[in-house]
């Protein structure tokens, strides 16, 4: 019995100094930094989009949308970002986009956001409900590269036009 106790006070005792493991905590900008796949909503046309989020709060986008003949259209977005109270702020720069003027104030409500996924709600200011957009991170992939992309598909279009 006195083994018994012994026993059980040694496994209470080591249970007590064992060591946790601590798990990195990170901030929403944090996490956000880093290039980000839109997945594909499954009906409609058919799009593909990364989105580079850099540390000093520029947001590039590069689109490629192909309707159902086959046409593809590329879009690109040069825009600025921040996250205020759990909304995405991004505030759109330079973009072909005859949707989004320069200037528009685009508001993504973060559901989710962590190291591997990403999920906002873009708020409608005329009272359309908008899908929700689920991003999956693309670990290794510099958003600064989506930037110079953009940058360099902005150089062309500006000498093309």
């Amino acid at each position: 019995m006195k083994y018994l106790l012994f026993l059980a006070g040694m496994i209470a005792a080591l249970s007590s100094c064992s060591s946790t493991t601590n798990v990195p905590t990170y901030s929403q900008d944090e996490l956000i930094v880093g290039v980000w796949h839109l997945k594909d909503y499954g009906t409609g046309n058919y799009s593909y989009s990364q989105l580079g989020f850099t540390t000093n709060g520029r947001k590039c986008v590069i689109a490629v949308t192909m309707n159902n003949l086959g046409e593809a259209k590329f879009d690109y977005y040069d825009n600025t970002w921040k996250i205020q109270d759990g909304v995405l702020l991004s505030k759109v720069g330079n973009s072909p986009s005859s949707s989004l003027p320069k200037g528009y104030l685009i508001k993504d409500n973060i559901k989710l956001l962590n190291q591997n996924e990403f999920i906002v709600k873009m708020e409608s200011e005329y009272g359309f409900e908008s899908p929700l957009e689920k991003h999956q991170k693309l670990h290794g992939v510099s958003p600064e590269r989506i930037c110079e992309i953009v940058d360099n598909y902005a150089r062309f279009i500006s000498n093309n036009t």
